[in-house]
């Protein structure tokens, strides 16, 4: 059924027979009006909001991505596959009292922290061929590190199923996405660096939201945010370590992005008021734990809660902030997305046109495998009478539109 050479609308039409709904009974379950289903299965409407897509995934008991038609399209590198990485996830060989699955000389912790560094350098440029074809290995690295010395191997490891979590999610297999978060999560446990777990903490909140799991995303980043919360007194006097505050204002922004993907533009706004307050006393971005926070980073989730409320003046208003010299490029491409969906609504299309380009430019693998980059497209196509130069090398890019 996660079939992406199919539309949207075909995808929904088949889910819902295949439970029984009529459109009025599947737009009834799922909050929506009978008019969206009706245009999307007949193909009248190419996208919809990321909202009604939860809403009608929640009503079909499905994940949004089977309707986005998610589908692993990588570059082909040697060894790449996403099955691979999957498999090296749900393995019979991590279930207690077995014996151990892998065996050999553990490399160093300096050498493993290398292939860490190797991979998450793949990641934030979009290559995920490379990274599918190097996590396996990755991997098994770091569980030989770990039969050694369990405190040791817990950073790494903690790194490398969270590195498989996120090219799951990428490539549309989010249940195990959440098996590889939740064992970054009790990797990081056995080591000793509390900040380190707040951000896995954040990266469960991630899959969540991709699952649509938007009220447990935003609850989840509200209580780990709570542990590790600095006083008012440590955060205004130099008192609480700045990976701290990173870590803490980054589940902030988790709650943020959570709250305004469920329409709750009140509670989005102070979350990232007081996210802001944290990237304030910071003044700077920082990259702690491979994940990012700081004044760029709040003006980033700022455009993006806006965007997905439909809110484009304030959404570029925010990206004005946007500084993208210490953005990985994933990051960027993805805040590009936002501006040109905003631009697209006050009917900028050409502008719209250039800046989803500039966004596919910085990697088109990553773009192969944005839902949203997608979704953008088929409503550019939509709205142009006549398909310029860049707008049909967006086309050929994606191979498809859905």
């Amino acid at each position: 059924m996660n079939d992406a050479s199919t539309t949207i609308g075909r995808r929904l039409r088949s889910l819902r027979l295949e439970r029984g709904y009529s459109q009025a009974q599947l737009a009834d379950r799922a909050g929506v009006s009978v008019d969206l289903v009706s245009l999307l299965e007949r193909d009248l409407r190419e996208s919809m909001s990321w909202a009604s897509m939860v809403k009608l995934a929640r009503a079909l008991d499905v994940d949004p991505g089977v309707i986005a038609g998610k589908a692993p399209q990588l570059d082909p590198v040697p060894g790449a596959a996403v099955l691979t990485v999957r498999d090296a996830v749900i393995n019979p060989g991590l279930l207690p009292g077995l014996q151990a699955d892998h065996d050999g000389e553990p490399a160093s912790e300096g050498d493993i922290w290398h292939l860490v560094e190797r991979a998450y350098g793949a990641y934030f440029d979009g290559e995920f061929g490379v990274l599918a074809a190097e996590l396996p290995n990755l991997i098994n690295e770091c569980r030989l590190l770990q039969t050694a010395d369990p405190v040791a191997a817990a950073g790494p490891l903690s790194h490398a199923w969270q590195l498989a979590g996120s090219v799951l999610v990428h490539t549309g297999r989010d249940d195990a996405a959440a098996i590889a978060a939740e064992r970054a999560v009790l990797a990081a446990k056995h080591g000793n660096d509390p900040w380190r777990l707040a951000t896995q903490y954040g990266v469960y909140c991630w899959v969540m939201l991709h699952q649509g799991r938007l009220e447990e995303s935003e609850r989840l980043a509200v209580t780990a945010g709570e542990d590790i919360e600095p006083s008012i007194w440590c955060l205004f006097r130099s008192k609480a370590p700045p990976e701290q505050i990173a870590a803490w204002g980054g589940l902030m922004l988790h709650a943020a992005v959570a709250s305004g993907a469920a329409g709750h533009a009140d509670r989005a706004e102070e979350y990232l008021r007081v996210a802001a307050a944290g990237a304030a006393r910071l003044g700077r971005d920082r990259h702690d734990y491979w994940t990012s926070f700081g004044p760029t980073h709040v003006a980033i989730q700022r455009a993006h809660i806006m965007t997905a409320l439909h809110r484009p003046d304030a959404a570029l208003d925010a990206s004005r902030k946007v500084d993208p010299r210490g953005l990985f490029k994933v990051q960027y491409g993805r805040h590009l997305l936002n501006v040109g969906r905003s631009l697209l609504e006050q009917r900028h299309t050409d502008e719209a046109v250039e800046v989803t380009t500039r966004a596919r430019d910085l990697s088109p693998e990553w773009f192969r495998h944005q839902g949203f980059a997608r979704s953008l497209v088929t409503d550019l196509v939509t709205r142009k009478t006549r398909l310029n130069a860049p707008l049909r090398g967006l086309v050929q890019t994606l191979g498809h539109l859905s």
